[in-house]
């Protein structure tokens, strides 16, 4: 296939060949049409020449090409939609549904295993179908459903985790389970403590912590969860360096479950709208999880986290710090918190522009 100069390359072109950075990482995929949009990322990276099929682009066709693209771009937004307002009332239905079912087991009840199954498996479905829903799981929360929500959201986060850290196959669904069921043990803390306003005096702290004491009692009596469920519960506020609690153990001593549990636990905690706590821009959270895996989580979990929640952004519109609307338009695997944007026809690299940052997915 001939070789191109980036200047030369004819409008609408096809590539021949896939186009990596001078880091590796992928660029643009064998067969993208090169418009202006593609020029210009071509130009940013500093590509001098591209691989082009010989028939390329004639003249004649430009128009019909770009329409063409432009009614694809419009018929994927447009999926991409009525996609998310499926997940929403799913996710609402869920929230229904965990909220009596929990409600079951405060008042005695086992864990309805199946019937937790049947709740999020719906859920699990749609993000292997669109992960990027994965970036939008932090809607606002009010006091009464925030841990029920939280609880649905760790357990799909938890999930895709499990999937991305190789974790056998058969035992995803546990993980999901173990993360769905983190907080179980809070149905046994007086509801006072769950939904104080403030900071919590040492003597309610002491006693908030006890939930992942009674959580790994409530999940060891239920049939069909397995130990590192039960374990996930007590152990998701331990920390590598053994700071956590309720026993202060290290890296070594925790269950992978718990590891796991616990990064997405973090993660979903600070994207969140609390009554303490304002959300956090999903991209601002993960750079603090990286520096958290500096002692308190688990490295290699949270490196894996990173990468595959930030692989699937492109297209995601987001809102810049100084309040412009952008979109992202490529992920560098060695800045996956700082993408490429697109604002009015201009593209921007977070990973130099350190002024702007993204601060919410829209």
């Amino acid at each position: 296939m001939p070789i191109c100069a980036i200047k030369h390359i004819p409008y609408g072109a096809k590539l021949g060949e896939d186009v990596h950075t001078s880091l590796g990482g992928l660029l643009l995929p064998k067969g993208t049409l090169v418009f202006e949009r593609e020029m210009e990322l071509l130009e940013a990276f500093l590509i001098k020449d591209v691989s082009v099929e010989e028939d390329a682009a004639k003249s004649d066709k430009k128009d019909e090409k770009a329409e063409n693209r432009e009614e694809k771009s419009a018929k994927s937004a447009g999926q991409a939609a009525v996609g998310k307002k499926e997940f929403e009332q799913k996710f609402d239905k869920a929230v229904s549904s965990v909220k009596n079912l929990l409600h079951r087991v405060q008042g005695g009840e086992n864990v309805p295993v199946m019937e937790l199954r049947e709740v999020v498996s719906p859920l699990l479905q749609k993000v292997q179908e669109q992960p990027n829903i994965l970036l939008a799981l932090s809607k606002v929360s009010n006091v009464d459903s925030y841990i029920y929500e939280h609880s649905i959201a760790v357990g799909m986060l938890a999930y895709v985790i499990a999937k991305w850290m190789k974790v056998p196959e058969k035992e995803w669904m546990q993980v999901s389970l173990a993360g769905t069921l983190l907080d179980i043990g809070k149905t046994k803390i007086d509801r006072k403590i769950l939904v104080k306003p403030g900071k919590l005096t040492v003597e309610e702290f002491d006693e908030m912590k006890k939930h992942t004491v009674y959580g790994y009692q409530i999940i060891k009596s239920s049939p069909g969860l397995n130990e590192g469920v039960a374990l996930a519960a007590l152990q998701h506020h331990e920390r590598e360096d053994g700071s956590g609690y309720p026993m202060g153990l290290k890296g070594s001593q925790l269950h992978l479950y718990s590891k796991i549990i616990a990064v997405a636990d973090v993660y979903h905690a600070m994207c969140s709208e609390r009554v303490y706590q304002k959300a956090v821009s999903p991209y601002v959270v993960v750079e603090q999880l990286m520096k958290d895996s500096y002692g308190k989580l688990d490295p290699k979990i949270v490196h894996t986290f990173v990468e595959g929640i930030t692989q699937f952004s492109s297209g995601t519109v987001v809102e810049l710090s100084d309040g412009s609307i952008a979109k992202i338009i490529f992920t560098d695997r060695n800045n996956p918190t700082r993408p490429m944007v697109e604002v009015n026809g201009k593209i921007i690299n977070l990973a130099d522009s350190r002024h702007l940052s993204i601060m919410k997915v829209i």
